[in-house]
């Protein structure tokens, strides 16, 4: 007799459409917008230079004030609209390209050329005002939309929810700062939407077909996980102490040691990909960024510790491009298999409709949590829960 399907349960089923259009426009992404996102890692913010980025659609400029802290601007001159990113940075302050007009990092004018000198009392920008014990009042030309910005482990986050307090603070990287801890970044250009990418990130049948030897090889095994929703994350624990990683997971298990994998969602746009035998082992935390509704940067931290018995000249010149290199072909063969699903996604009416099995249990939830703050962010949200799950690999 032919065993039963196991399909996703009833209450786990997901609504049939993730909306990608909706959840990278800024007016229709709801609550999606109410959390910092990722604009630019800190080394790519150099002093004096203006940088293009765009977030839910939306062109902003980032640079660097006179103190050296990021800002954040709409990306258009209030004068004929020209990209102020495409302009020069000077003392902390950024200059259009057209025809001159002078920004400081509170979005006021503060120079315009063709005024002359005499525009000087009537454009007074906020610090100067403070250095002459005058309020600053709004320039009667406008002001550019500001977005805040935070700075910390590497990162330049940017918030883009208007005067909602967000919901939550930065995501940490993991393990950064800490002692035998190395970090390092990989940012990448991902052809599809936020949902599709971070149930990427978080799904291990997919190892097989779109990594094939580059990260495990068919074992024909059942693994039991336990799926636990709580508090706007997914967190799957996986019940596979031997699991047999390859690659680079030699080097990280010369001992043989039980493996501890986890995978974690966090709300609105985090992975966390634990791989741990002891204290050592790697993890990996993706930070998704919406461009487009199918265009999206994703900020990768790698984060690894050594056994203490690996050979010495391992960990030495060549073990860091190596590390490198290795998860730059594992990352980019993600690219692919999200751009050959965005290719159907586009391809006339039901992009989007999903069907599932017991394997895709987390994936659920986590289109659980953002449909849910898409349509606004109301109320408690999905209601915690845990349950069990198995998949073959």
């Amino acid at each position: 007799m032919r065993q039963p399907l196991h399909l996703l349960p009833r209450d786990a089923a997901p609504v049939p459409n993730v909306d990608l259009d909706a959840e990278a426009d800024l007016s229709r992404c709801g609550a999606l917008k109410d959390y910092w996102y990722v604009a630019c890692l800190s080394a790519e913010l150099k002093p004096g230079q203006p940088l293009a980025r765009t977030l839910f659609g939306t062109g902003l400029v980032l640079f660097r004030d006179a103190h050296g802290q990021p800002t954040a601007l709409r990306d258009r001159c209030l004068h004929r609209n020209a990209r102020l990113s495409r302009g020069a940075v000077f003392d902390g302050r950024i200059g259009c390209p057209y025809h001159g007009w002078v920004y400081d990092a509170s979005g006021a004018v503060v120079e315009v050329p063709s005024l002359g000198p005499s525009q000087r009392s009537e454009l007074l920008d906020a610090d100067a005002c403070a250095r002459e014990g005058l309020q600053p009042e709004p320039c009667a030309l406008g002001r550019l939309a500001r977005f805040p910005t935070v700075e910390q482990d590497g990162l330049v986050f940017v918030y883009m929810g208007g005067t909602a307090p967000a919901r939550a603070a930065p995501f940490r990287v993991p393990h950064w700062g800490e002692a035998r801890w190395t970090v390092y970044f990989m940012v990448t250009r991902f052809p599809n939407g936020v949902t599709n990418l971070v149930e990427n990130f978080m799904d291990v049948p997919h190892t097989l077909f779109v990594h094939p030897g580059w990260f495990r090889k068919p074992a024909r095994r059942r693994v039991p996980a336990t799926v636990r929703r709580a508090a706007g994350s997914v967190l799957v624990t996986y019940k596979q102490a031997q699991d047999a990683v390859t690659g680079l997971g030699r080097l990280f298990n010369p001992r043989g040691l039980p493996l501890v994998h986890t995978d974690m969602f966090q709300v609105p746009n985090v992975t966390r990909v634990d791989y741990l035998w002891g204290e050592h082992g790697f993890v990996i935390n993706s930070q998704c960024t919406p461009v487009g509704p199918t265009d999206s940067l994703v900020y990768t931290a790698i984060s690894y510790r050594l056994p203490v018995d690996v050979p010495g000249a391992l960990v030495g010149r060549a073990l860091k491009p190596l590390v490198r290199w290795y998860t730059r072909q594992v990352i980019q063969q993600d690219v692919v298999i999200m751009d050959i699903q965005r290719e159907a996604l586009l391809d006339g009416p039901g992009g989007g409709v999903y069907s599932g099995t017991e394997a895709d249990l987390h994936h659920a939830d986590i289109e659980a949590y953002r449909r849910w703050l898409r349509e606004g962010g109301q109320g408690p949200g999905p209601e915690d829960t845990e349950r069990d799950m198995a998949f073959w690999i």
